[in-house]
C-alpha cells in the first residue's frame, strides 16, 4: 500500500488499481471507489500545471515562428515541446508532494488531495517527458531535443530538490524557463536567430521579480513547508524587493539593447521601452511601499502582462519587416 495524507483525512491507495479508496478505519473493509475516466484525466492534466506548460509553449513558439523556418516541423515542436513541458512539470509535483500538502496555495493539487497515487503521477511524468524529447528527436532534430531533455533535468531534477536547500534555487529554475526559447531557434534550424536569443535572456531575468512577488505574498506557506528561499527567509521584504528592483534593471537593459544595436525596428523598441518603465515602476514600489503585499501583488500582475507585451511587440516587428 501506498499511504497519502489529505486534508482532511487520510486515504489510502489500493496498490493494484492505483485509485483512491475510502477514508481508513479501524474496522470494517476497504472498499474501492470506482474513479471516471474524465476524473482521472481531470488529475493527470493539472499535475501538469497547464498555464506553466502554455507559457513554456509559447515561448518556444514564439522564438520558432519569429526565427522564420522555411518549411519546419511544426506541429511536433509544438507537441514535443508540450510533452517535455508537462513532463517537467509533473515530475516537480510529484516531487514536492509532501510539501505540496502543507502549503495552502498548493494543497489543492492531484496529489495532496489523493486525486492520482505518487506512482501513477510517476509514471505519467516519466512518460511526458520521453515521449516530449523523443518527439523532438525523431522529427524535429536532436539539438532540440537535447535542450527539452535539459530543461526537464533543470526543472525537475535539479531546481526542485535545490528548492529546499538554498535561497539560489529560483535563480538555477531561471535558467530552465530560459531554455525553451532557445529551443524555439533549434526548431527552426537556426540557434543563433536574433529573436530567441533575445527571447531566452528577458526569461532569464524576468522570472526573477515575477517569482519573488509571488513568494513574497505566499512567504508564510513557504515557512511552513521548510523551503529557505528568499521571500521565506527575508523578515522585513527589503532583501527580496531589492533584489527583483536589481533583476529588473538588468532586464531593461537586456530587453532594450537590441533595440539600441538596430536588430530591431521601433515596433519593438517603443513598446518594450513602455512595458519596461511600468515594470521598473512596479519594481520600485515594491521596495519603497511600507504596504509591500500589495505592492508585490501589484508587481506580480504587471510581470504577468510584460511578457505577453512584449513578445507580441517581437513577433508583430517581425512581421512587418517580412
Amino acid at each position: 500500500m501506498i499511504l497519502v495524507k489529505e486534508q482532511p483525512g487520510n486515504y489510502r491507495y489500493d496498490a493494484r488499481t492505483a485509485v483512491p479508496v475510502s477514508p481508513a478505519t479501524s474496522s470494517g473493509p476497504v472498499v474501492v471507489v470506482p474513479r471516471a475516466w474524465s476524473a482521472t484525466a481531470g488529475a493527470v492534466f493539472a499535475l501538469t500545471k497547464p498555464r506553466l506548460a502554455a507559457m513554456s509553449v509559447l515561448t518556444t513558439m514564439v522564438a520558432y515562428a519569429t526565427a522564420r523556418p522555411a518549411a519546419g516541423p511544426t506541429l511536433a515542436t509544438f507537441l514535443g515541446t508540450l510533452l517535455a513541458a508537462a513532463g517537467a512539470l509533473s515530475i516537480n509535483q510529484w516531487w514536492e508532494r509532501r510539501t505540496d500538502a502543507v502549503m495552502m496555495r498548493t494543497r489543492g493539487r492531484p496529489l495532496p488531495q489523493s486525486s492520482i497515487s505518487p506512482r501513477a503521477a510517476l509514471g505519467w511524468s516519466v512518460a511526458f517527458s520521453v515521449g516530449g524529447v523523443g518527439l523532438l528527436a525523431a522529427r524535429v532534430n536532436l539539438t532540440a531535443a537535447t535542450l527539452a531533455a535539459a530543461t526537464i533535468l533543470l526543472y525537475g531534477v535539479v531546481y526542485t530538490p535545490l528548492k529546499r536547500r538554498t535561497r539560489w534555487a529560483t535563480e538555477i529554475g531561471a535558467v530552465s524557463g530560459a531554455l525553451p526559447a532557445l529551443l524555439g531557434n533549434a526548431a527552426a534550424g537556426d540557434l543563433g536567430a536574433q529573436p530567441g536569443l533575445l527571447l531566452t535572456a528577458i526569461l532569464l531575468f524576468w522570472q526573477m521579480p515575477h517569482f519573488f512577488a509571488i513568494g513574497w505574498r505566499h512567504r508564510a506557506d513557504y515557512r511552513t513547508a521548510g523551503f529557505p528561499l528568499l521571500p521565506a527567509v527575508d523578515a522585513t521584504g527589503v532583501r527580496t524587493a531589492g533584489w527583483s528592483l536589481a533583476y529588473t534593471m538588468v532586464l531593461v537593459v537586456v530587453s532594450l539593447a537590441p533595440w539600441a544595436l538596430w536588430w530591431f525596428g521601433p515596433i519593438y523598441g517603443v513598446t518594450t521601452a513602455l512595458a519596461d518603465v511600468w515594470l521598473m515602476h512596479r519594481a520600485w514600489r515594491f521596495l519603497v511601499e511600507r504596504d509591500r503585499d500589495r505592492a508585490a501583488r501589484r508587481l506580480f500582475f504587471a510581470s504577468i502582462f510584460y511578457l505577453p507585451i512584449v513578445m507580441a511587440a517581437l513577433i508583430l516587428e517581425r512581421w512587418v519587416s517580412a
